[in-house]
């Protein structure tokens, strides 16, 4: 049976430095004992490495105090970014921020309620020529608070029978009709010249959709652009 080579003492001392250097000594694990077979302090059956490397475990010079360190200076103040020449001068950015109980963002408000009520016209007008027994439907969009309609007039311009030459299909308020029931109506209803049309006609919210179906049924043949317009009040 082949057995393993036998190591001499300076094999074993620079086996065990090797040792030390990679897994570190146990301090705190060694105790008295009675010589090793190479001149080394023993406990618990293993030598101990300071024996072979001079080194006393319990004469090791103790490690000086960290020094010191200066303290930290406070953090600095984030810099706010450069402001226009023109809100300088804006009474609300010359005040401190400590006048503010919080700090400035976009908010959700309640519009003011409106204060008065002015006569105002929404246009209802196609602009281009219509041409006979052709429907044409012209929708506006007050952008007030509240729109309330008293009159629809139609202009007698550009036709030989003006508002008798047009025929009103129907009158919406949003998605509402403003006729009791389905059917059509004569124009010259409401002519410019007609003392009062003796209609009411429901409010229109903002952006609300006033639209008017009509139907040229005059004599031009070349068609004829439908003016008219809504008279009512706006409230402000």
């Amino acid at each position: 049976m082949h057995r393993p080579p036998q190591l001499n003492p300076q094999q074993v001392h620079a086996l065990l430095a090797g040792w030390y250097d990679i897994v570190g000594p146990p301090v705190g694990n060694w105790r008295g004992g009675h010589q090793g077979a190479y001149g080394g302090r023993q406990s618990l059956g293993y030598p101990s490495p300071y024996a072979y490397m001079g080194a006393d475990p319990t004469a090791m010079a103790p490690m000086p105090p960290p020094a010191p360190m200066a303290p930290m200076a406070p953090p600095m103040a984030p810099m706010a970014p450069p402001m226009h020449p023109h809100h300088m001068q804006h009474p609300y950015y010359s005040q401190p921020l400590e006048a503010f109980p919080w700090p400035p963002r976009a908010a959700v408000v309640d519009a003011p309620l409106p204060t008065e009520a002015n006569r105002d016209i929404l246009p209802m007008s196609t602009g281009v020529p219509i041409l006979p027994t052709q429907s044409a439907q012209i929708t506006g969009r007050p952008q007030t608070l509240v729109y309330k309609i008293g009159r629809f007039v139609i202009s007698n311009a550009g036709t030989a029978g003006g508002a008798a030459d047009w025929i009103v299909n129907d009158i919406k308020i949003g998605n509402r009709s403003q006729f009791v029931q389905s059917g059509d109506v004569p124009g010259d209803m409401f002519a410019t010249n007609a003392i009062d049309t003796f209609v009411r006609f429901a409010s229109a919210q903002t952006a609300m959709d006033v639209v008017v179906v009509v139907t040229y049924i005059g004599l031009n043949e070349s068609g004829c652009p439908f003016f008219g317009a809504m008279v009512g009040t706006a409230a402000v």
